[in-house]
Formats: structure tokens, sequence, C-alpha cells
């Protein structure tokens, strides 16, 4: 299964694509475009986690306190 890509521009600080070719120079991942795949994917699942976070806290404090 093919999965279609879409091609965006991004502007990067010196400093970052020399990490991200160090990361690919070191064998972790293949080319520029699966460093910042992964990259994004790890952000979406950390601020997924943050809202679940914030949900559960708040049942808990609607449970405890009815606020």
């Amino acid at each position: 299964m093919v999965i279609p890509m879409e091609t965006i521009a991004a502007k990067i600080t010196s400093k970052l694509l020399t990490e991200m070719d160090g990361l690919i120079k070191e064998g972790w991942y293949s080319n520029r475009s699966e460093v910042i795949r992964d990259a994004i994917r790890n952000l979406i699942e950390r601020k997924k986690l943050v809202r679940l976070e914030t949900a559960i806290e708040e049942d808990v404090e609607w449970g405890l306190y009815g606020k």
C-alpha cells in the first residue's frame, strides 16, 4: 500500500540541519524527510498525551470537588 505524501516547505536553522544530518550519518535515519516525519509524529503524540492528562486531571478534580 502506497501512502500519498505531500510536500511542504519549511525553514530551519543551520544548527537543526546539522543535528539532522548527524542523525542520518549515525544511521538513525536514511534521509531528512524521515527525520522530519518522525519528529512530527513524536510532537503529535506528546501533545495528545498532554491533552489526555489534562482531561484526566479535570475529571479527578470534578470527581473530588464537583468543580
